[in-house]
């Protein structure tokens, strides 16, 4: 090794460690299964996911087709030709007599 190197492991060694580690190593097996357990889980939600924007996406086709359809089958009673339209030009003649 180079001297700049052992130099700064000679004193990274002689540093005096703030916490203890003898622990370390549990906690890191502890992390990894519980990220694993975590990738199961998001896992085996997946279906349920989709499911769920799939229903959506049904329920949200359906209620918008449904209320196009009604606004295309109701008769506008105040369309430009109907004959109950105050603005209609058979209504304004009449009233002109």
């Amino acid at each position: 090794m180079s001297e700049r190197l052992n130099d700064l492991v000679t004193r990274l060694a002689a540093v005096v460690t703030d916490r203890d580690l003898d622990g370390l190593e549990v906690e890191v097996g502890r992390g990894i299964l519980l990220r694993r357990r975590e990738a199961t889980t998001s896992q085996a939600l997946i279906p349920v996911r989709v499911a769920s924007v799939g229903l959506a996406l049904a329920m949200g086709v359906t209620a918008g087709s449904a209320l196009a359809t009604s606004l295309i089958m109701t008769p506008h009673p105040h369309g430009a030709f109907s004959a109950s339209a105050h603005l209609a030009p058979s209504t304004l003649l009449e009233d002109g007599e």
